[in-house]
């Protein structure tokens, strides 16, 4: 029911927008209107090498559309606004045995070999919003970012969380936030889901104390899971004209609460990178620590909520008492003429961690990724980008992984 009245308000906006007079068009909520349609393009290939994996392989193929419309403000002194996406996915290739990559459904309870991917399906979110001075609030279902609550954009379509959101950004470098949710729908599910969240409520923002540096402080409080608390640090420092030297500091406090349905936590979780960027190279170090009474935990405040640096493609390097480390190097070929080319590669490795097992586990990544998004031309900001995955460990799944994303981004 609540689709259709949102397909259904997409509909009304497109009518209204279409019949419009001259003077309705002066109105701020058309003229600063922004429509937009994302095709994504998403295969996923995981193979588990370990013996005895319960699945042998992930391996899907399919087709997503990002439908966006977001209106201006009406005038006076307070404006009202409204935000919709429709979006759709579409099954190009998967099978029983090679279900659950995260970019399509599965029917029962996903079970390879008996359960399978739909052909296709739907979903349509949509918020209203009120905007003061340099304010805006949003009540409905939308895609929220910051250290604290995060929902993932990571498979063919984007989780979503319903609830209100507040954004200020009165004085200059300094961006406020606070929510307020009550039900995350995650990446390739259609229905709100009947849990794990209930209730989140957050509060921080970022300024930018200098030029080259940026503070961030949050907190966030997930009902019967968690209480958070973050700090984050960005400093970077222009050498010349084509080198800098960058400093990254992330950092979470983090203690179970009411139910504990996270674990019995009380820990503090930090990561360090620093990076050089000389030309087209850019070189980093990192290293990530955890440290006291469980593992980090992310997930019920949304699936990417995880600003560490070792969160990478596949591990995130957060198990209890996790020690780890990470080298990176990338190239930008518009150095040597090609615009729009980027290659990554990247090393982590965990140690020492503990486990149901005993202490002293290990584990390590190793990626490697190709980007080109086109420049010009008829089909400007086409983008393709490859990316490559081998991860080991003592205890956890043994994986080969490659993804194969193209997007076309569409304005209007």
């Amino acid at each position: 029911m609540k689709s259709a009245i949102l397909w259904g308000a997409v509909g009304v906006v497109a009518v209204v927008t279409t019949h419009a007079n001259a003077d309705e068009y002066e109105s701020s909520f058309f003229k600063d209107s922004k429509s937009s349609v994302l095709l994504r393009n998403f295969y996923m290939n995981r193979d588990y090498r370990n013996p005895g994996a319960s699945q042998s392989k992930r391996d899907e193929w399919a087709q997503g559309v990002i439908a966006n419309f977001s209106s201006g403000f009406t005038n006076g002194t307070v404006g009202f606004g409204i935000d919709t996406t429709a979006m759709l996915g579409m099954k190009l290739d998967s099978s029983s045995d090679n279900i659950n990559t995260g970019l399509l459904p599965a029917s029962g309870n996903g079970v390879a070999g008996s359960d399978h991917a739909p052909a296709d399906y739907t979903k349509a979110v949509g918020a209203v919003k009120l905007k003061y001075s340099n304010t805006v609030l949003k009540y409905g279902e939308m895609t929220v970012k910051n250290p604290v609550f995060m929902t993932s954009d990571s498979r063919l379509l984007p989780e979503t969380a319903e609830g209100f959101y507040l954004v200020s950004k009165e004085v200059p470098g300094l961006t406020l936030e606070a929510g307020h949710f009550t039900s995350i729908r995650l990446r390739a599910q259609t229905n709100r889901a009947s849990g794990p969240l209930t209730q989140a409520d957050f509060a921080g923002g970022s300024y930018s104390v200098t030029p080259a540096l940026t503070a961030s402080v949050y907190a966030s409080s997930i009902k019967d899971y968690w209480d958070k608390r973050y700090l984050g640090l960005t400093w970077i420092k222009p050498l010349d004209l084509k080198s800098a030297f960058t400093l990254d500091f992330n950092g979470y406090d983090q203690k179970s609460k009411g139910q504990a349905l996270g674990g019995d936590l009380d820990l503090r979780a930090f990561s360090l990178k620093a990076g050089y960027r000389f030309g087209g190279h850019s070189a980093a170090l990192a290293y990530q620590v955890i440290d006291g009474r469980g593992a980090y935990k992310y997930g019920a405040d949304g699936s990417d909520t995880n600003y560490l640096v070792n969160y990478i493609q596949y591990m995130d390097a957060t198990h209890a008492g996790e020690h780890s480390w990470q080298a990176r190097y990338d190239y930008d070929f518009a150095a040597v003429g090609v615009p729009g080319l980027n290659f990554m590669t990247r090393y982590a490795r965990g140690d020492n961690f503990k486990t149901s097992a005993g202490d002293g586990a290990k584990e390590w990544e190793r990626n490697i990724s190709l980007a080109y998004t086109i420049q010009a031309g008829p089909v400007k900001n086409l983008n393709f980008k490859i990316r490559q995955a081998t991860y080991r460990s003592d205890i956890n799944s043994q994986i080969d992984e490659v993804r194969v994303i193209t997007e076309y981004p569409l304005s209007f």
